[in-house]
């Protein structure tokens, strides 16, 4: 079907399809003076299902928070009902953690969060409360660092027909209450967070995930008695396991990517690693450029010592990103920071503790700013934007065209040089050590070398 320029109510344009099932058909759309891409649902008013999606729809009208989908609009013909609701664009939970070999503590603790929050809320809601019932990875969708639930069909079924609809869930997920003819409560959601979390922990490192499993066993305990009462319970102790770690966060992996070639993206990535090393701690720049500064035949080579594999010059010290096959020794206290170069696809990213997105000013670099910055929001790796090589307006033109805080990088002629600039910058960077939170993590900017835009 061609949706070109083609309008539904005057105030909607038809963009491409997203997809069709046995409850009807959704279509990608844009609120023409908004400006706004939303999702449409097209039910027919004779479908089976009809019914179910407007309970749905009704239900999430009623709700608010930033991990419920949004219904903007409503509207009816002859044939069909049309609910306009938030366009979701991510991957789900199950996908985004299968592309993962481990993800971090503060990443874990991060999903813990946001899952525990959106079911408080749905908990506390009044005169009954939401009991969200079929909780599984593939109902939930990572969305630009945002955690999205979807699919409410049971929750609303439950809602407004006040039957407990046993019978139904999912064998892995659900609470056996669910398959019995017990009343179903707000234990159910309880149980089913608990499976969730023991299902995610088994991406997490070995030494940790076995800290929680007296909260796992508590909430998934088979009576229902024996349960967390609420859901802001459950949290609570995990909250406690988290100031217990200390550093739930700690940078390791820093990744620097460039938004386009010659945007300085080794400059950052090195002039970071010198001032580590500078100021005491152990910093090592990983080459994963094809024919990089540390790969290939390149006159950047003549400066460079090697021993042991290492490339060394003044404070700075680094190895080319070797294959899985050369056993290499990296000391457990290092700092690693992998120049990426402009690889925003590179599965590494998913494996960092922080992204540092490097940018120039030219217009001509916009549309790539912009497409590739959008892309890395997918993740729910902490992201950062640093304008170098720019002045004050155009890095201002990059944090109004992202909708974000940029930072703006002041360039020097060597890389290698210590100075007061980048070093208020690391500094900075090991002040997580201390507990800073991720959202501290580029303050540092704020001094001396950086400038603030919004």
């Amino acid at each position: 079907m061609n949706f070109n320029k083609q309008l539904l109510f005057g105030k909607y344009e038809l963009i491409r399809s997203l997809g069709t099932g046995s409850s009807g058909s959704v279509t990608l759309v844009r609120h023409i003076s908004m400006d706004q891409d939303r999702a449409l649902k097209t039910i027919p008013k004779d479908s089976a299902f009809s019914s179910s999606a407007l309970s749905e729809a009704r239900l999430l009208k009623s709700l608010d928070h930033p991990s419920v989908p949004h219904i903007y609009d409503f509207e009816e013909d002859e044939s069909f009902y049309y609910i306009v609701e938030e366009y979701i664009d991510g991957e789900t939970l199950d996908s985004f953690l299968l592309h993962q070999q481990l993800i971090s503590p503060g990443l874990f603790f991060n999903i813990c969060e946001q899952l525990c929050d959106v079911f408080i809320y749905l908990h506390s809601q009044t005169p009954v409360p939401v009991i969200y019932r079929d909780l599984k990875p593939e109902h939930i969708i990572v969305c630009h660092n945002q955690l999205k639930l979807i699919d409410f069909g049971v929750s609303s079924y439950v809602s407004n027909t006040g039957n407990n609809f046993n019978h139904y869930g999912n064998i892995d997920f659900s609470a056996p209450e669910s398959f019995t003819d017990d009343t179903i409560t707000t234990a159910a959601d309880i149980y089913s967070l608990g499976q969730l979390l023991q299902h995610i922990l088994t991406f997490t490192p070995n030494n940790f995930s076995h800290k929680f499993q007296r909260i796992i066993q508590k909430a998934t305990s088979s009576d229902v008695s024996l349960r967390y009462s609420t859901v802001a319970g459950l949290y609570q102790d995990l909250k406690e396991i988290k100031e217990t770690i200390g550093q739930p966060h700690l940078i390791r992996k820093i990744a620097v990517l460039g938004s386009n070639r010659g945007c300085g993206t080794t400059h950052v990535a090195i002039s970071l690693a010198c001032e580590l090393n500078f100021l005491g701690y152990r910093g090592i720049y990983i080459d994963c450029v094809h024919d990089g500064i540390l790969c290939g035949n390149r006159n950047e080579l003549n400066i460079f010592n090697q021993r042991n594999g290492y490339y060394y010059y003044r404070s700075f010290q680094g190895i080319p990103d070797y294959s899985e096959g050369i056993q290499f020794d990296v000391p457990d206290d290092a700092i690693l920071i992998y120049d990426l170069g402009t690889d925003v696809c590179s599965e590494k990213i998913y494996d960092m503790d922080l992204v540092l997105y490097v940018c120039s000013g030219g217009f001509w670099h916009l549309n790539d700013i912009f497409k590739n910055h959008s892309f890395l929001q997918k993740s729910t790796i902490p992201l950062k934007v640093i304008c170098n090589m720019c002045s004050k307006k155009e890095a201002s033109t990059i944090a109004s065209l992202l909708n974000c805080s940029v930072y703006h990088f002041t360039f020097d002629s060597d890389l290698f040089k210590n100075t007061s600039q980048k070093e208020a910058l690391t500094l900075k960077l090991l002040k997580l050590k201390g507990g800073a939170s991720p959202s501290d993590i580029l303050k540092g900017y704020l001094k001396n070398s950086i400038l603030h835009h919004r």
